[in-house]
């Protein structure tokens, strides 16, 4: 697929659609071939090595005085001895046939010194060739155990300290030097099949590793073993693209991106050093596969259309539903402005034009820019579905919709020792609305000094949660450091279906509050709930909500509207039309309607028969991100919940959120909606939401289980949980339709490895139709039952929707 057809998609459909996932230049099976030894490099890689290793030349190594009059001390005390030009003996480094991490530490460190003593003084030379073959003589930077990927500053550190050697090195050692190192870093991995690169891929070594790879590839002396390594580091870089399964890291076909078993757009400046070194390679034949490019793009785009719009590389950020162990302040996009540019390059070279126009098109759009003015103009206003998150993303203006809720397989909150401790409702079936220039005007704690303390972890805007009124129960295990991923106990239907100018998000949510042994004193937390996104604003419902347990009678259960911290610029807070004082509180009953524009200008409609509805604009006490033993902080919040009561049963509600609103707008929406113009609820029970937009007549329907003898609309029935909208023309004789089930039926392996499974659809249509004659959908089926009435069926995957277009018959 092109890229310009994924644009198309994401523009028209407000969805990112699969790109194959077998890498159509790397078969699975596929390796990075070894050439024969016996060929001579051609004079066109001859030229490409020359201009690569120009452009990219080692730089020489740099200690203070200190380290290296250290180096010399430790040289000492290892008692060296010449036997011949290439072996030392000397001290036994190697205990056990290993070498401890720290004595790998303290040896590339000397590597370094010694390195710098030799380029400022060349008598030096002498101690670093010693110092080395006494390394080589014993195998000891082959003897270093493997490192752990995440150990960023190992695995950083000391191959980049040995590799530091290479500009006062020989030409022997430093195919010595250079093949110790690809054997410390795995530098084989590059050989494996597409295949099996797929199944091991680790965004961790991504980001740490692929700068070694690079420079023991491009600067091996034999320029015969250099042309073989850079072939196989760009069939590495390439094959690292494909899609892979389950929880592995890193891309997934929705366009997210992986790590720790779950869509992490924290993780993802591994992106940084994958895009820096496929820019590298650039203007050659090493140059990366034109289809690992384009699945490249689709990450970068999907991970720039869950953020917020800059000019610049500040303040872009994405929602705190999706910022894993680091709130608020773990929500900056991690790819620059000048990678997006380098990524630009590497599509124009692989196509031999200056730049890619269609990618070029996302970046003038994502940094409100001109730079590449004979791009085409992209709107990116709608719906985006991110079912492998799983997530619905709705953008217009100057703001981005975020919804998200866990499942089996999807954490929502990710809670490490002393980091994110009370961030258990992270996403619990959250609705947060973003602004463009960060944290502030999105209403968002973003003093770094207060690491988050005075914002009440109770409630994340949107989320249903019970309130914790002891910090210390909100922590699992009740302490600051034990771990917690926070999923469903059993719920995988979570996820949304874009469609147009619309999209609805739909979650049905058990708390589990176990991680490997119970972590947390059960609430039992249920739920089910939507959220129907047309024409700017969003409509929300939620039922079955439910919380049982042996906890205090204080803990109320709610659903969380907002939580917006107050600044300069962005304080008043408006309810029916006045301004609410500060320091004040107030609960309202249900016979009231009540709209309300938040200071940050997020608008609300909450209708009548509503549960009690409770409005603070105070001054709050919480503690920090670190724990109860860290400080606490203070902030001055305006915030608003449906209070469903103490272990409620069968609670529910309904609410509209209207971004981007003036007090005068939201009293316009709130007399439309009053005098039902604007949203009508046909259905709200446990197994079925039916909402409709009354002037598109687009209604949408939730199938939390399987339905049948409906009558708001076309669809009667449907044999699965689903996610439909369905909307006919003017005349009645045309039937456009959008169907998702973002159930990924998981299937376990083994812990956090899982298979996918498709769900077969069958939903059955009022009366007699067929699909538009130009308009056919793979694998889908029609047919009429006894009742004279349309069955279609298809087998739905991966989270990705299907669109029908029918006539009548």
């Amino acid at each position: 697929m092109k890229l310009k057809d994924i644009i198309k998609t994401l523009v028209l459909a407000g969805s990112v659609l699969l790109l194959t996932p077998a890498a159509a230049d790397i078969p699975a099976s596929s390796e990075a071939k070894h050439p024969d030894s016996s060929e001579d490099v051609s004079s066109i890689r001859q030229k490409e090595l020359d201009m690569l290793r120009e452009k990219y030349r080692l730089a020489y190594p740099k200690a203070s005085e200190k380290e290296i009059e250290t180096a010399r001390i430790q040289l000492q005390l290892h008692q060296l001895k010449r036997v011949n030009e290439s072996e030392v003996t000397g001290k036994n480094l190697l205990k056990n046939g290993t070498v401890s991490q720290q004595e790998a530490r303290k040896l590339g460190s000397m590597a370094r010194a010694l390195a710098a003593a030799a380029v400022q003084e060349k008598q030096c030379v002498q101690q670093l060739n010693l110092f080395l073959d006494y390394l080589f003589t014993q195998n000891v930077i082959e003897s270093i155990p493997a490192f752990r990927y995440s150990n960023y500053s190992d695995v950083r550190n000391v191959p980049a300290d040995f590799l530091s050697a290479l500009p006062v090195c020989d030409r022997q050692r430093k195919m010595r030097l250079i093949a110790a190192v690809k054997h410390l870093v795995e530098a084989e991995k590059m050989y494996l099949s597409a295949e099996k690169i797929r199944e091991q891929v680790n965004s961790d070594y991504i980001y740490n590793v692929t700068p070694h790879l690079f420079v023991c590839a491009l600067h091996n002396p034999d320029n015969k073993l250099a042309v073989r390594d850079l072939s196989a580091f760009s069939h590495f870089l390439s094959a690292c693209t494909q899609y892979s399964p389950s929880g592995q890291d890193v891309l997934k076909l929705d366009g997210t991106g992986f790590h720790h078993n779950s869509h992490y757009n924290g993780y993802m400046y591994a992106y940084k050093t994958w895009v820096e070194y496929m820019g590298k390679l650039k203007g050659t034949s090493f140059r990366i596969k034109k289809d690992a490019y384009q699945r490249m793009c689709k990450a970068i785009v999907s991970l720039y259309l869950m953020a917020v719009r800059s000019d610049s590389d500040k303040n872009r950020i994405f929602g705190n539903s999706m910022a894993g162990r680091h709130p608020f302040y773990g929500t900056e996009v991690a790819f620059s402005q000048d990678l997006f540019e380098t990524l630009i390059e590497v599509g124009g070279d692989i196509d031999g034009v200056p730049y890619d126009p269609e990618l070029a098109s996302w970046y003038n759009y994502f940094y409100k820019t001109k730079k590449y003015a004979d791009a085409p103009e992209v709107n990116a206003d709608g719906y985006y579905q991110f079912n492998f998150s799983p997530a619905g993303v709705y953008r217009k203006d100057n703001w981005v919709a975020v919804m998200r809720c866990p499942t089996t397989v999807f954490w929502g909150g990710e809670i490490y020792s002393r980091q994110n401790r009370f961030g258990r409702y992270q996403s619990h079936g959250t609705l947060e609305v973003l602004y463009e220039g960060g944290l502030v005007p999105s209403g968002y704690p973003a003093d770094k000094k207060k690491k988050d303390g005075g914002w009440d972890w109770n409630m994340m805007p949107g989320s249903t949660t019970v309130h914790y009124t002891d910090w210390k129960d909100m922590m699992p295990g009740g302490n600051d450091t034990d771990r917690f991923d926070q999923k469903s106990s059993t719920t995988n239907f979570s996820g949304a279906l874009a469609w147009k100018d619309c999209g609805l998000f739909a979650a049905a949510f058990d708390q589990d509050d176990r991680w490997g042994n119970p972590r947390f004193r059960a609430t039992n937390l249920k739920f089910c709930k939507s959220t129907f996104a047309i024409d700017g604003m969003l409509f929300s419902l939620g039922t079955g909500i439910e919380a049982q347990g042996e906890y205090p009678d204080d803990y109320i259960t709610a659903t969380n509207l907002f939580q917006a911290v107050t600044s300069k610029g962005y304080r008043t807070l408006t309810v029916n039309g006045k301004d609410f004082p500060q320091g004040h509180e107030t609960a309202i009953g249900p016979e009231e309607c009540v709209w309300m524009v938040t200071p940050v200008t997020t608008g609300y409609y909450i209708p009548r028969n509503h549960d009690k509805l409770v409005i603070k604009y105070i001054e709050q006490e919480t503690p920090s991100v670190n724990g109860i033993a860290a400080e606490s902080g203070k902030e001055t919040v305006a915030k608003a919940y449906l209070e469903h009561g103490v272990k409620p049963e069968e609670a529910d509600y309904q609410f509209m959120v209207v971004p981007a609103a003036t007090p005068e707008r939201m009293k316009d929406i709130a007399d439309k909606q009053e005098q039902g113009q604007l949203f009508k609820v046909m259905a709200e029970r446990d197994s079925l939401h039916v909402i409709k937009h009354c002037p598109t007549s687009t209604i949408a329907y939730a199938f939390f289980a399987p339905a049948s003898g409906l009558s708001y609309g076309t669809v009667c029935a449907s044999g699965t949980e689903l996610l439909v909208m369905e909307r006919k023309d003017k005349n009645g004789n045309g039937l456009e339709l959008a169907l998702c089930n973002p159930n990924l039926r998981p299937e376990m392996l083994r812990k956090n490895y899982w298979e996918s499974r498709p769900t077969p659809m069958a939903i059955e249509l009022k009366g007699k139709w067929k699909l538009k004659p130009d308009k056919k959908v793979s694998g889908l089926t029609i047919g009429q039952n006894e009742r004279g009435n349309t069955i279609l069926k298809a087998k739905l995957a991966e989270g990705n929707p299907i669109y029908v277009s029918l006539i009548k018959l």
